[in-house]
């Protein structure tokens, strides 16, 4: 419970436009009468002062700047449950695959940091869930993680609807780029 009312408060923190004004609109969306969709990158600077405003030491803060923060809104439109899984996502570039940084890894990294465990959760907290079933009218989100990059993005994947997961629908935005200062 306190996941999602967090979740739902970072998403109403990050509401505003924030990229460079040379690249393309900030907050792709796909709707359809099953969910709605949205994506939101975050500049370093947001990023920094989101965490900065949390008490994090400045290493941290460096370590945050270095990677493209990408924040998922989803919401149910539906009266039935819509699955969410990064599993079935894929992150390209024209160069090829585009690492997504994984839960696992930042904690390794926190790890070997030294960052406090309170810091550690914080973060944790304001990342996308790897899965998640939205009930009807929810609606949740979270940060998805990328190697910073300057090439366009290319995000896909799938949303399944219903109880057994009986109707599929592809995902897919292009030229999604990581946010700059």
């Amino acid at each position: 419970m306190h996941m999602r009312i967090y979740s739902s408060v970072l998403l109403l923190m990050f509401s505003g436009i924030c990229t460079a004004a040379d690249n393309p609109p900030t907050r792709p969306e796909l709707s359809n009468p099953d969910f709605t969709l949205r994506l939101a990158p975050r500049t370093p600077n947001q990023m920094a002062a989101f965490y900065e405003a949390r008490g994090f030491p400045r290493f941290a803060i460096d370590e945050i700047r270095k990677a493209c923060f990408i924040t998922v809104g989803l919401r149910n439109n539906s009266d039935t449950i819509v699955w969410f899984d990064l599993g079935n996502w894929q992150f390209t570039t024209p160069k090829g695959s585009l690492r997504r940084i994984l839960r696992e890894d930042w904690q390794a990294r926190w790890t070997q940091l030294g960052l406090e465990p309170r810091f550690q959760s914080t973060f944790r907290w304001t990342l996308s869930p790897e899965q998640l079933d939205y009930r009807p009218n929810e609606r949740e989100g979270g940060n998805i993680t990328l190697t910073r990059t300057e090439e366009p993005i290319t995000i896909t994947g799938q949303i399944f609807v219903g109880q057994q997961k009986n109707k599929m629908y592809d995902v897919k935005f292009e030229n999604i780029y990581c946010a700059r200062d």
